[in-house]
């Protein structure tokens, strides 16, 4: 059973979620955005092109802890040009991070989901935590 599945089963069956009273930030290609909303967000996923540093992060912190959604266009490999949706999160059972590629509108739901605190679907991501620094 790999990690994720251990980790959705053991500590939350509905899949690891945002946390409800955490407070968000946006990074568009590593520029921070402050008082944004919905529009920025989506402003920012369709501004994503396939070129080195256009991307977008929307993140929760709690002291150590964090979790993220992350989307850029693939570069290179069997899904250059597709957008690839990441999800990651660090407890106290380590850092994690899941992976899924698709189309632009895909990724938007996603960050939609997110964004309007509703369940994130993980059907189709594949666990990347072993690529972490740390992780092996």
């Amino acid at each position: 059973m790999g990690l994720i599945s251990r980790f959705f089963q053991k500590k939350n069956p509905g899949g690891v979620q945002p946390h409800a009273g955490w407070s968000w930030s946006l990074s568009v290609n590593g520029m921070p955005a402050a008082g944004f909303d919905w529009e920025d967000i989506a402003r920012a996923l369709d501004g994503l092109g396939p070129h080195g540093g256009s991307f977008v992060i929307l993140e929760q912190k709690q002291g150590e802890d964090y979790w993220f959604i992350q989307s850029a266009v693939a570069l290179a490999g069997p899904h250059t040009g597709e957008y690839i949706v990441g999800v990651g999160w660090n407890d106290s059972e380590g850092k994690h991070l899941i992976e899924r590629y698709g189309g632009a509108g895909d990724a938007a739901e996603m960050f939609r989901a997110v964004w309007q605190g509703r369940h994130l679907d993980y059907t189709g991501f594949e666990d990347q935590s072993g690529l972490l620094p740390g992780n092996s």
